[in-house]
């Protein structure tokens, strides 16, 4: 788990909610304050090398957006370890969270072998049966924090030489931070017994789309006109923020909707923005289980994180860069508005059949699609004309439409053709264009 995420007391939350669902469980008190004073400086470690995570696909930010040094010199390393009495104590409070064995030699139990004296209850538990509710250990809250993996290991070995079935083992799930623990550990962990799991990529578009949702003010009318613009509203929320969803909530909340305006209520939102540099990057990475090496300190303080398959940053990062924020909004409202749009032209080409000057033989041959599918009629094409085709017959003398007609058409053909230049909608083109939509 990344530490700004157990500091804000996320993580906390998280736990309760998994515990609430298991019912039955064991969860380790946390060691005495005193304990917890005693720990070791934590060494610090090279700075982040600014290698870029190289995305998987275009999402037209290539270049961009991802912080590289400055804010990061300050990453603490792993915590050395502490002397074995720091172990002994977490061993002790486990103990007092198991019922008793009734058996007077239970496997693994050796003369002066706490661990093994602890583990062996876990293994051969009350009347013979193995302890097999969840053990959960929070790391942050032991003294030495290297403790619990060494348990889970040891652990681990024990049960092998016990030849218990899968269902019948003791599980063990230890939540900690990427300085809580060596270095080295991936390499030193039996997979196939002991699995790593990241906090990294968890939330995905709905969840931010379901915070955006709930945090939004209610909408003006029910008109279908003001539906269009709120559904565009959240989808830019939603792009902006990605998984930072307290700035979603936020900025969902105090954001009017316009496309302008968007800046600031965003620099309103993050009044403290973060610390570190943003700079230009070139190169991508694909998204994989676990943050790269290289953006673990800025992953660890909240900078960044895994989102709809990308590596996402902070949107205080972005608020120096007017082109993210641009390219984001684009990608919302793309998102949102092509359907109705496409749905808008399907509309319009049924008009085209009545206000058509030359045949429509003529007319397909002109403006429909040079490329036709198997078995299709060359009038049947004029189904597939793109707004730009029926713009450009239009301009041509070929269809004659009505002044209305003719403004409804327009604004389709700028809206389409801007989307399509990868250029945002402004808020006065959002109105004419959700006026069309929905009338």
């Amino acid at each position: 788990m990344p530490r700004v995420a157990i500091e804000r007391g996320i993580v906390d939350a998280l736990i309760n909610e998994v515990l609430e669902e298991l019912g039955d469980f064991v969860l380790l008190p946390p060691a005495e304050p005193g304990l917890l004073e005693t720990t070791a400086a934590p060494v610090p470690v090279a700075a982040w090398s600014g290698l870029a995570p190289l995305l998987d696909y275009d999402d037209g930010l290539s270049g961009f957006g991802l912080p590289t040094g400055g804010g990061v010199a300050d990453f603490k390393g792993p915590t050395p370890a502490l002397p074995a009495g720091a172990r002994t104590a977490l061993l002790e409070r486990l103990a007092k969270e198991l019922p008793p064995t009734a058996g007077a030699s239970p496997t693994g139990w050796r003369a002066g072998d706490a661990v093994g004296s602890t583990l062996g209850r876990l293994i051969d538990g009350a009347e013979g049966r193995p302890e097999t509710r969840p053990i959960v250990i929070r790391a942050w809250y032991e003294p030495d924090p290297t403790a619990p993996i060494e348990l889970l290991q040891r652990l681990v070995a024990m049960i092998k030489e016990a030849g218990l079935t899968p269902d019948r083992r003791p599980r063990g799930l230890v939540i900690a931070c990427p300085e809580d623990l060596p270095p080295d550990l991936p390499d030193r962990m039996a997979r196939e017994d002991i699995a790593a799991h990241w906090w990294w990529g968890v939330l995905g578009h709905l969840d931010t789309a379901t915070v955006v949702a709930t945090a939004r003010p209610p909408v003006e009318s029910t008109a279908d006109q003001h539906l269009l613009l709120e559904t565009v509203t959240q989808a830019t929320v939603t792009e902006v923020c990605g998984p930072f969803l307290d700035v979603a909530a936020e900025l969902a909340t105090v954001w009017d909707g316009v496309p302008e305006t968007l800046p600031d209520s965003l620099s309103r939102v993050v009044r403290s923005p973060p610390s570190t540099e943003s700079t230009v990057l070139e190169g991508r990475r694909g998204l994989g289980r676990r943050p790269h090496e290289t953006l673990i300190p800025e992953w660890n303080t909240g900078l960044v994180d895994g989102w709809a398959g990308r590596v996402r940053q902070h949107p205080a990062l972005e608020l120096c860069s007017s082109h993210v924020l641009l390219t984001r909004t684009w990608l919302a409202q793309n998102h949102a508005l092509l359907p109705l749009l496409d749905n808008a032209r399907e509309a319009f080409t049924s008009l085209v059949r009545e206000r058509a000057r030359v045949p429509l033989t003529v007319l397909t041959e002109r403006y429909g699609p040079r490329a036709k599918a198997p078995g299709e009629s060359r009038t049947d094409t004029l189904a597939s004309m793109e707004i730009g085709a029926l713009w450009g017959a239009h301009l041509h003398g070929d269809i004659a439409l009505r002044r209305t007609e003719r403004e409804r058409l327009h604004t389709l053909w700028t809206a389409r053709n801007r989307l399509a230049h990868r250029t945002p909608l402004s808020g006065s083109d959002l109105r004419r264009l959700a006026a069309v939509l929905s009338g």
